[in-house]
């Protein structure tokens, strides 16, 4: 893992010198996951195996590629990331526990795909709720501890920055979910 407040491994030296835009890092991020199947493909269904590690290698370099761009993005002194960090580890293994519900939804949806129930489908868009509101859960609580250790301003940009990332995830798994099919 990288220490992202060791001067030595700045995302600067990591990117030879060259800073990396957000915009950049976000493009990076998509092509990462334009690498994973749809999971409702009927014509080429992988084993779930398959997709689960294709899908669990995707979220790890989401992760590192997150941690890069709020290293960026952020623009954090020494004083700022020692104590940053490990509440950002912390937020993020919460948010990853969440996460990992959504695959599991995702990954019984492209299962099912084919043979959708009505009992399914109303317990899979509860448990979306749910996940969502888990989601907003988490952001919500730790914004107090990030307020604590970061100015307002820094704050704020941490969560826009979170909302960008997270709407280019959300948008790249919905272009490649197909629509529930209605029987007619």
């Amino acid at each position: 893992m990288i220490d992202f407040y060791d001067e030595r491994h700045t995302v600067a030296t990591l990117y030879e010198g060259k800073p990396m835009r957000l915009l950049t890092k976000i493009l990076i991020s998509l092509f990462l996951l334009a690498l994973l199947p749809a999971p409702g493909d009927a014509q080429q269904q992988e084993p779930l195996v398959d997709f689960e590690a294709q899908m669990e290698a995707a979220r790890k370099l989401m992760r590192t590629e997150r941690r890069l761009v709020h290293a960026t993005e952020l623009d954090l002194t020494r004083e700022e990331s020692k104590p940053f960090w490990p509440v950002y580890m912390e937020y993020a293994a919460e948010l990853r526990a969440v996460g990992d519900r959504k695959v599991n939804l995702i990954a019984e949806y492209g299962q099912n795909f084919t043979n959708i129930s009505d009992e399914f489908a109303d317990r899979a868009l509860k448990e979306a709720f749910d996940i969502e509101s888990d989601f907003l859960k988490i952001r919500k609580k730790y914004l107090k501890e990030f307020k604590r250790i970061l100015p307002i301003a820094k704050v704020v940009r941490f969560y826009q920055i979170e909302s960008k990332l997270d709407a280019v995830v959300d948008f790249q798994l919905a272009s490649q979910i197909p629509l529930m099919e209605i029987d007619q």
